[in-house]
């Protein structure tokens, strides 16, 4: 039985033979869904099937919202309307699962409209139903033979004396036999690990790696009960070279999974002038595959950028992937960046040829690394660890760092030759507290997010609740007000966050914002900054017995301008 909808559902209804039962989305689901967007300054369009949008024009015309409706009958319908959508400067799409994901994958912005509980309660209802005169043995029995017979393992169960009673297709080539043949034998003269009892001292099971047939195979024997039958025994004979294939697939997935750019531009909230200019200034760069340089406060949104502009490039269909400097130990690094010959292990170059390398925190780097960076990104070629030969590759750098890298070159923490080949370009994304501005369309959309992440159907958030929002200082920029918007919203009962029952939230923000080190006793009185400054410094390095790390961290700044600072203290006083 499946229980699905829109889209979906007519797509399983066509191509799956199990019963499919529709859940309905009734006028109040979509009235939820445009009272989240209502007030959004951009076009909207709404695009689905029939079954799901259904009575949304109306809804729309009681909201006075100007909607562009975008009908669809089948699946082969939708990248098409989505170009149209495109054409129409439409920028958020209201829909079904299919219609908003593939929205999302050109780039624009996109909202589920989501079930509401009634009308689950049904669709299970109705599924009870059909369940009851579907539900066959027969067919259930098809399935599991289907499944033993074509399972990648061999899989072999004998009775008490010993006889097969199964055998699939995977333990016939391994054995090269047939089931008639293993019944007319003793499993002990095939192998006699086979035939071998489950050892009872070692658990429930036995497990060894025994060779059968010029092939290296990991045996697990264990006892298998079935109810109103005598014991059996199962078992499961897997081949090493088979395990070993599994495990490189897995590898290749994960790597995979981590190589595609989700973020476009349109995802990114650009509502204040400094976020605008950021845009204008990041789209400039996507038409090069010169390196980037991107700085910005942690949690400002550095990574999201680099995938808008890998979106936006001539490498947008080819791999993206991102590394963290600072996550790995220098032997690790290096292994992550090149590769390793002996375990036939490539690198981030390697997986990412013909797209785009996000190296953050590249002020992290050791300096080796750095050295053998510079190699690479000249000669476009990487050599493995262990030995192997130089592989060509293609690949465009987005490096990222909280700070300047030019104040890392003048303490010799970061190569000069190697700021200077990462720096084709340079964007500065300011911290969340000065483009406020866009911290309301930020916490829409994180609650656009949270609501089928946590199974909330919340509308909005109120106004004092936004304005508390809004002025806080936020350290930890915009992954600091997404995590605040997320405990908001699992915390939140109905349809719009509300003050007081968030208000502990809100009251430990401001205590952890107010609560940081200050200097006390410093006469402000007709000094400029750059005396206050001054001062400042001289006070706190003097009370912390000219610990340049305690000092740094006391005023809330890099130790490297730090350093710069009192360097130009003790030039100034000669």
């Amino acid at each position: 039985m499946i229980i699905s909808r829109g889209a979906t559902a007519l797509l399983l209804q066509e191509h799956c033979q199990l019963p499919v039962v529709d859940v309905k989305i009734s006028g109040y689901d979509i009235l939820r869904t445009l009272t989240l967007i209502k007030g959004y300054p951009e076009k909207i369009g709404v695009m689905s099937y029939h079954n799901t949008i259904q009575g949304a024009d109306e809804v729309g015309k009681l909201l006075e919202m100007d909607l562009t409706f975008f009908p669809i009958s089948s699946e082969t319908e939708i990248e098409d309307q989505i170009r149209s959508a495109i054409e129409q400067n439409i920028q958020v799409i209201i829909g079904d699962q299919i219609s908003t994901y593939t929205a999302s994958q050109f780039g624009l912005k996109a909202i589920l409209i989501t079930s509401g509980r009634e009308s689950v309660e049904e669709a299970l209802k109705e599924a009870e139903k059909v369940a009851y005169y579907t539900a066959k043995e027969r067919t259930l029995r098809q399935l599991y033979e289907s499944i033993i017979r074509d399972y990648p393992d061999g899989i072999l169960v004998t009775d008490k004396r010993g006889k097969v009673q199964v055998l699939n297709d995977k333990a016939e080539k391994l054995l090269d036999l047939t089931k008639e043949q293993a019944t007319a034998q003793k499993l002990k003269s095939i192998h006699p690990a086979l035939g071998a009892p489950c050892d009872a001292t070692n658990g429930p099971g036995t497990k060894e790696i025994i060779e059968v047939n010029g092939e290296t195979v990991i045996l697990n024997k264990g006892p298998l009960a079935v109810q109103g039958n005598p014991p059996s025994e199962l078992t499961i004979l897997q081949t090493v070279s088979d395990i070993q294939e599994t495990e490189s697939l897995v590898r290749q997935k994960q790597s995979l999974k981590s190589s595609r750019a989700t973020k476009h531009f349109n995802h990114l909230v650009a509502s204040s002038p400094a976020m605008k200019e950021v845009i204008r200034t990041a789209k400039r760069f996507c038409k090069s595959d010169t390196p980037l340089l991107i700085y910005g406060e942690p949690g400002t949104g550095k990574h999201s950028l680099a995938q808008a502009i890998h979106n936006e490039s001539g490498r947008k269909n080819q791999p993206f992937l991102f590394i963290n400097c600072e996550a790995f130990n220098e032997k690790n690094m290096e292994l992550e960046l090149l590769g390793d010959h002996e375990e036939q292990t490539p690198g981030i170059f390697e997986l990412a040829h013909g797209g785009t390398v996000f190296m953050d925190a590249i002020g992290k780097l050791s300096l080796p690394l750095q050295a053998k960076l510079i190699n690479v990104l000249l000669e476009k070629k990487v050599a493995r660890q262990n030995g192997g030969k130089t592989i060509p590759i293609d690949v465009r750098i987005i490096a990222a760092h909280s700070e300047s890298l030019h104040e890392l070159v003048e303490v010799r923490r970061f190569r000069e030759d190697l700021y200077h080949l990462l720096n084709g370009g340079t964007i500065v994304i300011p911290p969340l507290r000065e483009r406020r501005e866009d911290i309301r369309e930020l916490v829409r959309w994180f609650i656009v997010s949270a609501n089928p992440k946590f199974g909330k159907q919340i509308v909005g958030c109120r106004e004092e609740v936004l304005d508390r929002l809004t002025h806080a200082s936020w350290p930890g920029n915009v992954l600091e007000l997404k995590h605040m918007v997320e405990r908001m919203c699992v915390f939140t009962s109905g349809p719009f966050i509300e003050l007081k029952e968030v208000l502990p939230f809100l009251e430990e923000m401001d205590m952890n914002a107010n609560h940081h080190p200050h200097v006390q006793g410093i006469d402000i009185a007709g000094k400029t900054l750059d005396q206050l400054e001054k001062e400042i410094i001289s006070r706190v390095l003097k009370e912390e017995d000219y610990n340049q790390t305690a000092v740094a961290k006391r005023l809330g700044i890099n130790r490297s301008t730090l350093w710069r600072k009192i360097k130009e203290i003790e030039k100034a006083d000669g």
